[in-house]
């Protein structure tokens, strides 16, 4: 990549989009859920991704995107108008979550939430205890089954110390569990490698599969200008860390623009909410 390539101008925001796009693998089955996955999955099918199949939980199957001229944007949620226009059939939840995740046709599932901890484990249904919370959340849609049921998980959530918890205050979609064999012991099959993209860096786990290993969080790369110490204040437990942490590559200039023109609205990447 060349200076000329590199974008003059670009937020961590967008720097997290662009850098989840870019750990989406072609030719994959991708189960994509509600927010910023939404518009990382378009930006990611339009830039890299010519051959992979995307997917929502509402039953929308091998959604291909428009160009932003024709299209308008990216779709705003699961089930938003621009990915019916672009669909190769339209199905409903039994479909998706009955026959293409629970048949084991789906190899990652892209998600987000409000709370991760270090074993994987997202939460997107309370704040605090469940019975008398500080906060509800949106809730699960699909969110437990492609946990469950993809064969990867990546997820994508500001890096926080409120989110990134030692343990998550409701388990809604399990990644390790409680640690190596984790989801064996609770009836799920081997998952990985996973990957966690925040407004700092990017995570990995300890771990191929939930069985070998720790199968904790630990830091992988970190964004242009950020510390390896900034990243673990912003953690809600003792992080572990790469002997060699890399640096996440600047977004280019295309990437910067098409992700831009698919939110101009602002919907996914409103001003101060990362």
């Amino acid at each position: 990549m060349t200076l000329q390539d590199t974008a003059p101008d670009y937020n961590l925001a967008e720097l997290m989009c662009i850098a989840a796009a870019r750990e989406l693998r072609d030719g994959e089955k991708i189960f994509l859920g509600l927010g910023l996955p939404c518009l990382v999955g378009t930006a990611a099918k339009m830039l890299y991704l010519p051959e992979a199949q995307l997917f929502t939980e509402v039953g929308v199957f091998d959604w291909i995107p428009r160009d932003p001229a024709v299209m308008g944007r990216a779709p705003l949620h699961i089930a938003d108008m621009p990915l019916y226009a672009g669909s190769a059939m339209l199905g409903d939840m039994l479909d998706q979550l009955g026959c293409m995740l629970m048949g084991g046709h789906v190899d990652t599932a892209f998600l987000g939430g409000a709370q991760i901890d270090k074993f994987g484990n997202i939460n997107t249904i309370c704040l605090g205890d469940y019975h008398r919370p500080s906060r509800r959340l949106g809730g699960v849609g699909g969110n437990t089954e492609a946990a469950c049921l993809a064969g990867k998980v990546i997820a994508i959530l500001p890096h926080e110390t409120r989110r990134f918890v030692e343990r998550v205050d409701f388990l809604t979609s399990p990644g390790y569990i409680d640690g190596p064999g984790g989801r064996r012991r609770e009836g799920l099959g081997p998952q990985g490698p996973n990957v966690v993209i925040s407004t700092l860096g990017v995570l990995r786990f300890d771990t191929p599969d939930g069985v070998d290993g720790t199968c904790e969080m630990y830091l992988d790369a970190t964004f242009p200008n950020v510390t390896v110490d900034t990243v673990k204040e912003m953690t809600g437990w003792d992080l572990k860390v790469s002997p060699q942490v890399k640096e996440v590559a600047p977004p280019t200039l295309e990437e910067v623009i098409l992700l831009r023109s698919l939110d101009p609205l602002k919907f996914h990447l409103a001003e101060g909410r990362y």
